[in-house]
């Protein structure tokens, strides 16, 4: 009966420290208007457990309009 009670102590342990599986996504803007330095600004968010698989996929994309090409990369690490 001890080692029941010890067995189910352990295995609860276990399931309280699971590993979560996360990724941190981080978006990086950056706006060029034709001359100067170009600005940017980055926010990162982290997606664990059930919001793992609703991160964003990694993408890189360009437009350009009047003279001001903005770039978004989103790049994401599990951690």
């Amino acid at each position: 009966m001890k080692k029941l009670l010890y067995f189910g102590i352990l295995v609860a342990g276990f399931s309280l420290t699971a590993c979560k599986k996360c990724q941190t996504c981080t978006t990086t803007v950056t706006q060029d208007y034709g001359g100067g330095t170009p600005q940017s600004s980055t926010s990162s968010e982290e997606y664990c457990g059930k919001k793992y698989d609703d991160a964003p996929s990694e993408s890189n994309t360009t437009q350009s309009a009047n003279g001001v090409t903005q770039t978004v990369v989103v790049k994401c690490v599990d951690n």
